[in-house]
C-alpha cells in the first residue's frame, strides 16, 4: 500500500531527504574497527538515504499499446508518485511529463486498445485518461461480484472481455471468469473440480490449457481448442519432473515450454498439440534454460533465451529477439537487464540494464525499428565509480559435490581476511543469479565480503542438484553453507573470526540454524522471517498452497506422518537455542501470510531466556519480504550497525532519513 502524507509532512520529508549538505554536515561516520578495512583507499560511504529513500529516484517505465505514452514512479513530495509522458519527447531527464496521477498506486498497467492507464489503488482497479488525471475523474472499473481477485488476461478490444482468477470459492483453488472492461457482467468461464493447479488462455480469452494434479502428484497438462471444448491430455510428469509452459499457442501451432523429461537440465521445446511430441529448439550443456521472454501478449514463439549458471548468457530465438539482443550490446561484456514493460504486439519494449554491475539505464526499443532510445540514468548513478563487482566462483563441499556461489568483494581493500558475510537464498527452490543487487553493493560499500551460496537443492543447476537436497535441510544443505564459510577462510579471503551468515524465509532459517548445529563458525547471524520452527511451518503452511505442498514436502518431509515430526522438531533452530554462541538479528513483518512472524518472536523470547545475544525488529505494514521504503530505511540502519557491532565493518550511524522514515511510516 502507497502513502499519502499532508502538506506539512511533505514539506518536512522534502527538507529532510533534500538537504544532502545537511546531511553531510550532521552525519557522523564510524571508522571501520576491523584491520583489514583501516586503510585510506576505502570509497566514500554511500548513504542509507541514497541506496533506499533517494528522491531523484525514477523506475518502471512501461509503454502504452501504440508505444506513444510512458507511465513510470519517481517520487514527489516524498511519496511514490506515476507520472505519464510522452515517448517522443525524451529530454536529460526523461520524458515530457504529460501527467502526474494525485493519488496511491500499488501496480499501474496499460489498457491492451487505449491509451488509458489501469491503477490498482486501496484494493480497487481504476482507469485513468491521461487528459483527465485527477483523482476524481478516474473511473472505478474493478471486477464486480469479487472479494480476490487478479487480471489473468486483458480485453484486447473494448468489445471484449478480461479474463479474471479468483479463489473466493476455496482459497486453495482458481476459478475463472470474464467480466466487460468496466468491471460489470460477471460470468464463470470455468469452475476448478479441485485438481487444477494453473490455468492458461487463449487468444481469445477462453482457458486453452491446465494443469491438473494427480492422486500420485503427477502433473497432467491437458488441452482443448479454440472451437472444441473437450479437454484432452498432451503431456504429464512425475513429481520429479518439470515442464513449464509459455503460453497457449493458436490451433495448429506447437507449445512451448522449459522440458527436463527425459534428462537432468531443463530445454526450451515445442510440444506438437496433438500427438504430445517434442522437438528441442534451444538447450545449453552446463545449466537449465532458465527463462524465454516472449515481447507479445498474444501467442507468439519465443523470442529470447537465457542460461543463468554464472554470467549471464542470452540467445535469440527470433527476429525479433536478435534485434532485442543487438540492441542491448550483449557482446561488450556481461548484461543484467529487466523488462518493464511492452506493448501488446511487442514491437515497443522498456528495460533496465545494468553493465558490469553498474547502476541501471532506463531504454525504450522499438523492436519493428530496430531503435533505442535512452530513458534517463539510475539516480545512483553519480556512485558508479564506487560500487563492487561481483563474479562466479564455486568450491567443493565436503561430499565431493561441487556448489556454485557468487562472491562480492569491496573496493578499496585487499581481497585478504575481510569481514564477510555469507547470503543464503529463501526457496529452497530457488537461487541466486549474478545480477545488480543492492543489498550487495550495500553490504560491500560497508566494507564486507559477501558469497551468495547456491547450495544443493537450488534450482537452476539440473534434476539431480535440486533433487540432492531433498530431506537435507538441516543436513548436506546445511553442511554446504559451513563449507562455503570454511572455504572463504582457506582462500585467505575471509576472517575466521569476523563472519556472518544472513538470509530471509529459508535463509533465515539456514542462517538461525547455523547458530545452533554450528556454534562458532560465525560470530553473527541476521535471520529474516525465517522459519524457526519446522514442524510449526509445515504444519501451518497456506491454505492456498493445497495443491503445492508436495513439493515443500519433498525438502521437509510430509507432516502427516509421525515419524517425520521429530526430524523436524530435531533440525529446529528453536529446539537448540543453548548452543548459540554469537550475536542474533531478527526481522520479520507483522503481516506476513507465510512464514508467521510469531516464529521469530518465540525463538527470541527462547533466546532471551537462555541469555543470549539477540535483537529482533519486527515491521508494521510488510508482509514476507519488505516492500515499503520506510522499512527498507529502517532495516538498512539496523544492519549496518549489528555488523559494524559483531564485525567491525563501517556504518553511518546517523541518517537523516531514519527521521522521515519514522514520521512518515
Amino acid at each position: 500500500m502507497r502513502f499519502y502524507v499532508s502538506w506539512f509532512s511533505s514539506f518536512l520529508l522534502l527538507i529532510l531527504l533534500g538537504s544532502g549538505s545537511l546531511f553531510l554536515w550532521i552525519s557522523s561516520d564510524s571508522v571501520p574497527r576491523h584491520p583489514a578495512l583501516q586503510v585510506d583507499t576505502l570509497p566514500d560511504l554511500i548513504s542509507v538515504q541514497e541506496f533506499y529513500a533517494n528522491t531523484d529516484a525514477i523506475w518502471g517505465h512501461i509503454p502504452s499499446h501504440d508505444g506513444a505514452l510512458l507511465a513510470w514512479w519517481g517520487v514527489k513530495w516524498g511519496r511514490d508518485t506515476v507520472f505519464i509522458g510522452r515517448a517522443d519527447r525524451i529530454g536529460g531527464d526523461g520524458p515530457e511529463v504529460i501527467a502526474v496521477l494525485d493519488g496511491p498506486a500499488d501496480t499501474i498497467f496499460w489498457s491492451a486498445f487505449e491509451n488509458k492507464l489501469h491503477v490498482v489503488s486501496d484494493g480497487r482497479l481504476w482507469l485513468v485518461d491521461p487528459n483527465s488525471p485527477d483523482r476524481d475523474q478516474w473511473l472505478d472499473v474493478t471486477p464486480r461480484g469479487f472479494q480476490n481477485w487478479e487480471v489473468l488476461k486483458q480485453a484486447p478490444t473494448a468489445e471484449g472481455r478480461n479474463v479474471i482468477m479468483s479463489n473466493d470459492r476455496d482459497p486453495s483453488l482458481v476459478d475463472l471468469y470474464s467480466v466487460r472492461p468496466d468491471g460489470g457482467g460477471k460470468e464463470l468461464l470455468v469452475r476448478n473440480d479441485g485438481k487444477t493447479q494453473t490455468w492458461i488462455a487463449g487468444r481469445d480469452g477462453a482457458p486453452r490449457i491446465r494443469v491438473d494434479k494427480a492422486e500420485n502428484d503427477d502433473r497432467i497438462y491437458m488441452m482443448r481448442g479454440a472451437t472444441d471444448g473437450s479437454w484432452r491430455e498432451f503431456a504429464r510428469t512425475s513429481p520429479f519432473e518439470t515442464l513449464i509452459i509459455g503460453d497457449a499457442p493458436d490451433d495448429g501451432q506447437p507449445i512451448e515450454a522449459l522440458d527436463n523429461r527425459g534428462g537432468d537440465l531443463l530445454v526450451f521445446v515445442r510440444i506438437d498439440e496433438q500427438t504430445g511430441a517434442k522437438s528441442v529448439a534451444f538447450s545449453d550443456t552446463k545449466a537449465d534454460v532458465a527463462q524465454v521472454l516472449h515481447f507479445s501478449s498474444d501467442p507468439a514463439p519465443g523470442d529470447v533465451a537465457i542460461v543463468r549458471d554464472g554470467y549471464p548468457r542470452y540467445a535469440g530465438l527470433t527476429g525479433r529477439g536478435k534485434t532485442f539482443l543487438h540492441l542491448l550490446h550483449v557482446d561488450e561484456g556481461s548484461v543484467d537487464f529487466n523488462i518493464q514493460g511492452a506493448s501488446p504486439d511487442g514491437r515497443f519494449v522498456t528495460l533496465s540494464v545494468s553493465r558490469d554491475e553498474a547502476p541501471f539505464q532506463f531504454f525504450l526499443f522499438d523492436l519493428e525499428a530496430s531503435t533505442s532510445t535512452h530513458i534517463v540514468d539510475s539516480a545512483f548513478s553519480r556512485h558508479r565509480d564506487e560500487l563492487a563487482k561481483t563474479k562466479p566462483v564455486s568450491f567443493v563441499a565436503r561430499d565431493g559435490c561441487s556448489i556454485p556461489a557468487f562472491l562480492t568483494l569491496p573496493r578499496g581493500v585487499q581481497p585478504k581476511g575481510l569481514p564477510t558475510v555469507v547470503l543464503v537464498h529463501g526457496g529452497p527452490a530457488e537461487r541466486d543469479i549474478w545480477q545488480y543487487d543492492y543489498q550487495k553493493q550495500f553490504l560491500a560499500n560497508r566494507g564486507y565480503a559477501v558469497l551468495s551460496v547456491n547450495f544443493r537443492g537450488s534450482i537452476g543447476y539440473g534434476r539431480a542438484f535440486q533433487e540432492a537436497g531433498y530431506g537435507q535441510y538441516g543436513k548436506a544443505m546445511q553442511d554446504d553453507i559451513i563449507d562455503a564459510a570454511n572455504w572463504l577462510v582457506s582462500e585467505g579471503v575471509a576472517d575466521r573470526d569476523a563472519m556472518a551468515v544472513m538470509g530471509g524465509s529459508y535463509g533465515g532459517y539456514a542462517a538461525a540454524l547455523a547458530m545452533t548445529r554450528d556454534p562458532g563458525v560465525f560470530k553473527a547471524a541476521i535471520a529474516e522471517y525465517g522459519v524457526m520452527d519446522v514442524k510449526y511451518q509445515m504444519q501451518n503452511n497456506p491454505f492456498a498452497w493445497g495443491l503445492f505442498l508436495d513439493g515443500m514436502n519433498r525438502y521437509f518431509g510430509d507432516p502427516e506422518k509421525t515419524e517425520n515430526l521429530q526430524e523436524m522438531t530435531d533440525r529446529s533452530p528453536v529446539s537448540h537455542v543453548d548452543k548459540v554462541t554469537g550475536a542474533i538479528l531478527l526481522t520479520a513483518g507483522k503481516e506476513d501470510r507465510i512464514v508467521g512472524f510469531e516464529q521469530s518472536e518465540e525463538f527470541e523470547r527462547a533466546l532471551k531466556a537462555a541469555g543470549k545475544d539477540v535483537q529482533a525488529a519486527y515491521f508494521e505494514k510488510e508482509g514476507h519480504g519488505y516492500r515499503r521504503w520506510q522499512t527498507d530505511v529502517k532495516r538498512a540502519r539496523i544492519l549496518e550497525d549489528f555488523l559494524a557491532r559483531t564485525l567491525g565493518g563501517r556504518t553511518g550511524n546517523f541518517d537523516l532519513a531514519e527521521i522521515a522514515a519514522k514520521y512518515l511510516d
